[in-house]
């Protein structure tokens, strides 16, 4: 955005634009709809982070498994699995932003019905 100001007065122009005023990022919440899911993708799990900061980038991670981001700002992932991938598995999520770093996990099982 380009602005130029043609003024000479000495008065404090008022900003309108949004803050963008940062915090230390904090996990509010980091939560799935399932805890087990069959392997395969036809039942996957939603995965949903809510955090607070400001400017906020979301990482995810998984040893075994398939994330795919649904949303925009990347808080919410699909979590699927294929038979190699059962048990247990730890999906990871890193929020940051410019004062720092914070992250947490969830647990989905992955199962062969």
């Amino acid at each position: 955005m380009l602005v130029t100001d043609f003024g000479t007065s000495c008065t404090k122009k008022e900003s309108t634009s949004p803050s963008t005023e940062t915090t230390t990022p904090e996990i509010i919440s980091l939560t799935s709809d399932k805890s087990t899911i069959k392997f395969g993708g036809e039942e996957p799990a939603i995965i949903t982070c809510e955090a607070s900061g400001g400017n906020c980038q979301y990482t995810w991670e998984v040893d075994l498994g398939d994330i795919f981001v649904l949303n925009e700002d990347g808080s919410q992932v699909r979590f699927t699995g294929s038979e190699c991938c059962i048990g247990d598995k730890i999906i990871k999520c890193t929020v940051k932003n410019d004062k720092g770093e914070v992250t947490e996990t969830v647990t989905v099982n992955i199962y062969i019905p």
